[in-house]
């Protein structure tokens, strides 16, 4: 049986950043690279104000999947995975069927993230720039062409915006079990991956990789091989 895997990019990122997964899957997985507001194939339309603005926005491509008769999945990087973590919640309220599995990789628990929070969209360009710089992951040459920065600084300042405001709320925990993916060098991800334990009911997975914020791009090969041999597992697909 198939399975419809949906990613949701992170800062800065379209939908593009996880094409290159395709041909790379597992046969039975159906790749779905979420394209978000104001970048990509949606270059013009407003940026979200919220995380609630941008999970009203996704949930009708995954009420989609979940409406199929295959079963889906959930992966999202950084802000994705925080977009993620809020979609489920969207679903339960909806009583919308919930994914087989949900990814969550680079970042840490809510309540972790919340006591570290930094509001780096408010920082001057040059600074602003700075710090996106050392989280890796954005070609060397976007930061030398002036034009095509100036396209890009605006997209990563809303979602740097989205991210630096998010609040999150006390719920239940989520009726699923989690993996949680991250870099061993990863210094932007806050407390210790065991602190997800509570938001899940199943608890969580927790793999690490080698590499730091971008792994996911580093160590694409183990990534995807991680997403293939989890979800080939659940009965439903064997």
């Amino acid at each position: 049986m198939m399975a419809t895997l949906i990613c949701v990019p992170y800062a800065g990122g379209s939908a593009q950043v996880y094409k290159r997964w395709t041909g790379k899957l597992h046969p039975s997985l159906r790749l779905v690279p979420a394209e978000l507001a104001g970048r990509g194939s949606r270059m013009g339309q407003p940026f979200y104000r919220n995380t609630t603005e941008a999970v009203q926005d996704l949930m009708p491509m995954v009420r989609e999947a979940a409406s199929r008769p295959e079963p889906y999945a959930l992966f999202g990087h950084s802000m994705g995975s925080l977009l993620v973590y809020e979609l489920l919640h969207a679903l339960i309220e909806e009583k919308v069927p919930l994914p087989i599995a949900a990814f969550l990789s680079g970042r840490g628990a809510p309540h972790c993230e919340l006591e570290q929070q930094r509001r780096l969209h408010e920082l001057p360009d040059d600074k602003f720039l700075d710090e996106v710089k050392g989280l890796g992951g954005m070609p060397a040459e976007l930061f030398q062409h002036r034009e095509l920065l100036n396209l890009f600084l605006p997209i990563l300042r809303a979602d740097f915006k989205l991210v630096g405001e998010y609040e999150p709320q006390k719920r239940k925990p989520l009726p699923l079990r989690l993996t949680i993916l991250s870099g061993k060098e990863d210094s932007t991800v806050k407390g210790l991956l065991s602190e997800w334990e509570p938001y899940a009911t199943g608890g969580c997975d927790r793999v690490l990789f080698e590499g730091g914020h971008f792994f996911v791009h580093e160590q694409e090969k183990d990534v995807v091989s991680l997403i293939n041999k989890t979800l080939t597992e659940v009965p439903a697909l064997i």
